[in-house]
């Protein structure tokens, strides 16, 4: 079997869970003895019609301009030196792009949701513009031609089935998978500057400005745990470094127990984690947190404590598992929540030993890629709609 992936980003492209999933997902089928080759849009410059080729560990990569993908020119072109069996569009932006070549050859493709589109595209104008009603409308032939749809959710799942009328038998739930090996090796917990040897560290890993992760509610719950736990860090793993100092300003007297790491690789991202008493995601209770997020499995395979707002997946994964502690969507449930796990060993102890059988079963790449290769099969199989 060759799959065709198809990203709007390049490949590496940033340490997110958007780009980071694909990478994995590749990894794992080549693992497997899948051929995978890669197609992604390129924008700058915009001239030129032809596909230039790169590599990305020994995988083809193919840099289309806008013109290869108006006309499906450049995956015609991809087919020709590579056949593939089903084109695997990663998030809207591979999907619109690849829609009109599977449709005008009959490709199945199979169509992987990061989140729904309603609540990314053009999310800082009033009422959407003209760019978030082409890519609705794209995607909604998307969804009619698609020989099988991957949600990140189960929440997801209902939209995808309900909203957007695929067939339920079409439509699976995958999370996004992570290598657990990073995980298990052995590893000295990170340094963390300001941080000493008993502190209490209360960590976050991720955006901290992105509207859906709920990072400031957790900078509300802060002063109510610095109080009441002197010893107690937090530490927020990621950018921009400018939105920290907003919270430290935002902080007052308690700033200075605020820490801020930016640009760290995902190894740091792994000794990090292993230094954390507390790891939080305060997500919001909105539309686009019905996908689970790939922060949730780089918790789980971290083993340390979650604790973690009430909402979608997460009273499945977290809740009725034993491996998180689940609180309201507010500051002060929240702090309630960091402070009774901090003050209880046992309980850390057994949030902490649940993590990674709910880890290996939802979200370890070697299992999951299993998934991934029957949706493959039942994509051919059925072929588009």
């Amino acid at each position: 079997m060759r799959v065709l992936m198809v990203t709007s980003f390049p490949i590496p492209g940033e340490y997110d869970g958007t780009a980071m999933l694909p990478i994995k997902i590749l990894r794992a089928l080549k693992s497997r003895g899948v051929d995978v080759v890669v197609a992604y849009l390129r924008l700058r410059p915009p001239t030129g019609l032809r596909a230039r080729s790169e590599d990305f560990e020994g995988t083809p990569v193919f840099n289309i301009p806008p013109a290869g993908w108006l006309g499906g020119s450049g995956l015609r072109r991809i087919t020709r030196e590579l056949p593939f069996d089903v084109v695997h569009a990663q998030h809207y932006g591979g999907a619109t792009r690849a829609y009109t070549a599977c449709r005008r050859n009959g490709w199945p493709m199979v169509y992987e949701i990061h989140s729904l589109l309603g609540d990314e595209v053009e999310r800082q104008r009033l009422g959407r513009g003209l760019v978030f009603r082409s890519y609705l409308a794209v995607e909604r032939s998307v969804f009619l031609h698609a020989a099988q749809v991957i949600v990140l959710g189960e929440p997801v799942k209902q939209v995808v089935v309900t909203e957007k009328g695929v067939p339920a038998d079409r439509v699976s739930v995958i999370y996004p998978g992570i290598d657990l090996a990073e995980y298990e090796r052995p590893g000295r917990p990170g340094s963390i500057p300001g941080v000493l040897p008993e502190n209490k560290v209360i960590m976050y890993v991720g955006s901290i400005v992105h509207p859906n992760q709920g990072v400031p509610i957790l900078i509300e719950a802060l002063p109510r745990i610095f109080e009441s736990r002197p010893d107690a860090r937090c530490v927020l793993v990621g950018g921009p470094a400018e939105a920290g100092e907003r919270y430290r300003a935002q902080l007052g007297r308690h700033g200075e127990r605020l820490i801020v790491l930016t640009g760290q690789t995902p190894d740091q991202v792994v000794a990090l984690s292993r230094r954390a008493d507390v790891l939080v995601h305060p997500r919001l209770a909105c539309r686009e947190n019905y996908s689970v997020q790939s922060k949730i499995a780089v918790y789980l395979a971290a083993g340390r404590p979650i604790v973690a707002t009430d909402f979608g997946d997460y009273q499945h994964l977290l809740g009725r598992s034993g491996a998180g502690l689940l609180t309201p969507v507010a500051a002060s449930p929240l702090a309630e929540g960091i402070l009774k796990v901090l003050a209880d060993p046992d309980l850390a102890a057994s949030l902490a030993a649940a993590c990674g059988p709910v880890a290996r079963e939802h979200f370890a790449m070697d299992r999951n890629i299993d998934r991934y290769l029957d949706v493959y099969q039942r994509a051919i199989a059925l072929g588009p709609r």
